[in-house]
C-alpha cells in the first residue's frame, strides 16, 4: 500500500471541517448580501427615488437567513434521492419538488422576517400581491437550489480526490470480483492503490457514503449499510450500531454504560456505541 500522508493544511481542514463548510456558505451568503443591498441604493439614487438605507440590507439579509438554514432542506433531500448515475433522472423529478418547497419555505421566512423589522422600526412591509411576487421568487429560487446543488456535488468530487475514494475491484482488473471482496481500490489525485479489507478498523454510515476508517486514513465508499454488511465477512466483521460496522481483529474492551448499551474501545483507541439490540447478533462471537 503505498504511502498516504496528509499536508498540514488538508489535515488541519479535516479536522475541523463542519466549521470550514458552515464559514464558506455564511461567508458567501454575507457578500451577496452585502453586495446585492448596496447596488439597491446605487439604483435608487441613480432614478432620485427615495429610500430608507437600511431597507435593502432587511431585504436582503432576510433571504440571507432563511437561505442558509435552508441549505440544511437541500442536503436532506439530496442524503434520500441523490443524483448518482443510473438514479439521476428519476431523482430529478423529487428535487424539482423540492424546489417549490424550497421557494415557499424561503418566501414566507424572508416575508416574516421583513415584517418584524419594519414592525420594529415601526413601519410596514408589503410584500405585493402573492401569486406575482412568489413566481418572480421562485425562478430566483430555482436558480439558487441549483447553484447550491452544484456547489455541493463539485465539492464532493474536489474532497474525494483529496481524500481518496475506494471501491470494490471488478472483474477484469488487480483480482477477480467476489461476493466477499478481499482488498478495495482506492483513487487519489490521479493515483491508484490497494487496500486488504482486513486492514479496515471501523465503517460508518454517512449519507450516500460508508467512510472507512484505516488508521489515521479515512476513505468514502459510495454504498448502503445493508450493501456493505452484504459485501463484508460475517466472521470478522460485525455491525453494532445502525452506522457503525467493525472490524473484530480490532476490538481491545468493551465497556458498559449506565444507559444499558455498551462501548467498544479499538485498538486505535477509537471509542464507539454499542447498541443494545445488536448484542444477540454478536454475542457468538464476543464474551460480552
Amino acid at each position: 500500500m503505498n504511502s498516504d500522508a496528509k499536508t498540514p493544511l488538508f489535515a488541519a481542514f479535516e479536522r475541523h471541517q463542519r466549521a470550514w463548510e458552515v464559514t464558506f456558505w455564511v461567508f458567501i451568503g454575507v457578500i451577496n448580501a452585502v453586495i446585492n443591498a448596496t447596488s439597491v441604493l446605487m439604483e435608487y439614487a441613480r432614478r432620485g427615488d427615495s429610500i430608507g438605507s437600511w431597507e435593502p440590507f432587511v431585504w436582503e439579509f432576510s433571504s440571507t437567513v432563511v437561505g442558509l438554514i435552508l441549505i440544511g432542506f437541500i442536503l436532506l433531500v439530496d442524503r434520500h434521492y441523490p443524483l448518482h448515475y443510473g438514479v439521476i433522472r428519476r431523482h430529478l423529478s423529487y428535487h424539482l419538488l423540492a424546489t417549490l418547497v424550497y421557494a415557499l419555505l424561503h418566501v414566507s421566512g424572508m416575508v416574516a422576517l421583513r415584517q418584524l423589522a419594519y414592525w420594529w422600526a415601526g413601519s410596514e412591509y408589503d410584500f405585493g400581491h402573492w401569486g406575482r411576487e412568489f413566481f418572480y421568487e421562485y425562478r430566483k429560487d430555482l436558480l439558487t437550489y441549483g447553484s447550491i446543488m452544484l456547489v455541493l456535488y463539485s465539492y464532493r468530487f474536489i474532497l474525494s480526490r483529496l481524500k481518496g475514494e475506494a471501491r470494490v475491484i471488478q472483474e477484469g482488473e488487480e483480482t477477480e470480483q467476489s461476493e466477499k471482496p478481499t482488498r478495495l481500490l482506492i483513487k487519489k489525485l490521479g493515483k491508484e492503490f490497494i487496500i486488504r479489507v482486513e486492514d479496515i478498523d471501523w465503517i460508518e454510515a454517512a449519507g450516500n457514503y460508508m467512510n472507512l476508517h484505516v488508521g489515521n486514513k479515512m476513505y468514502p465508499l459510495r454504498e448502503t449499510m445493508t450493501g456493505m454488511e452484504a459485501k463484508l465477512n460475517a466472521e470478522q466483521f460485525v455491525r453494532i450500531h445502525r452506522s457503525h460496522i467493525v472490524n473484530l481483529d480490532r476490538i481491545v474492551e468493551i465497556v458498559p454504560l449506565e444507559s444499558g448499551d455498551h462501548s467498544v474501545i479499538l485498538s486505535t483507541g477509537q471509542a464507539l456505541n454499542f447498541s443494545r439490540r445488536y448484542r444477540a447478533k454478536v454475542k457468538d462471537r464476543l464474551s460480552i
